[in-house]
């Protein structure tokens, strides 16, 4: 990517990873999106989301607009953003299904394999993979941790003032999969299936049934519209993809992709 200095740009965002306790910034939320100027896959950091105005407070493929300036770690895809100057332009809620995939077809590796030999080879630290039809299967462990609070403090905490930390989550939601016919298992960083168990629990009174309303819609739903993973590395693990996303579509992208687009 070129070199460049507080730009102005265009982002449809893609995924918003779980908030991260920061001493600096009390805590911090990664984001990837898609440039409109470039076209290119990028990161976005650090955001304190709960500190954005509601109107501000973006979701999956809303357009926002942003001051950024290149980070200065070696994942080329990374940016810093001027918070300040975040402003949501466009609801995601305004993108066709097509258009939508679209936005992210260009992004998908072959495979996890062959995304990790990119890493090796130019540094990429952002992709999408498609999992192996029928290989998903969806988990959940409990954290073990002292400090974790149960869920209904954790989603008190989300409107705090001021902020408070917010607890570990009260379970890690995994994914076993295969890709190219490799086994793979990560957890889900996606903020959303948290968001998700909690507002299960809090409809239905009950941590056992949310967690069976959580299951279906990750380990039955999800499966079946052909699901793909945002993989992105961490600065202090630059050799190390997570799971930060998934996207999902009632159509193909590889039958997409061989249509031209209308416009």
């Amino acid at each position: 990517m070129p070199s460049e200095k507080h730009t102005r740009v265009s982002v449809r965002i893609l995924v918003k990873a779980f908030p991260q306790h920061s001493d600096k910034y009390e805590e911090t939320v990664c984001c990837a999106g898609v440039r409109e100027d470039t076209g290119e896959l990028i990161r976005l950091f650090p955001i304190t989301y709960r500190r954005l105005p509601p109107e501000h407070q973006f979701n999956r493929y809303d357009r926002i607009e942003v001051t950024i300036t290149k980070a200065g770690d070696a994942r080329p895809e990374s940016y810093r953003l001027d918070q300040a100057t975040l402003r949501v332009i466009e609801s995601g809620s305004k993108l066709d299904r097509a258009s939508r995939v679209r936005l992210w077809l260009p992004f998908i590796a072959p495979s996890l394999t062959d995304l990790h030999e990119q890493r090796r080879v130019t540094k990429r630290s952002l992709g999408i993979v498609r999992p192996d039809p029928g290989s998903l299967k969806f988990l959940h462990r409990a954290n073990n941790t002292e400090e974790r609070e149960d869920a209904q403090s954790l989603q008190a905490s989300l409107f705090d003032q001021p902020l408070k930390p917010l607890a570990p989550p009260e379970f890690a939601f995994v994914y076993k999969f295969a890709s190219d016919g490799q086994p793979h298992e990560y957890s889900i960083q996606d903020w959303e299936v948290q968001a998700a168990y909690i507002n299960y629990q809090h409809e239905y009174g009950s941590k056992e049934r949310a967690l069976t309303m959580l299951a279906q819609e990750y380990g039955e739903n999800i499966p079946s519209d052909n699901p793909h993973f945002i993989m992105g590395t961490m600065k202090r693990r630059p050799h190390q993809f997570l799971l930060i996303g998934i996207l999902r579509s009632q159509l193909d992208p590889q039958e997409l992709a061989k249509q031209p687009p209308l416009f």
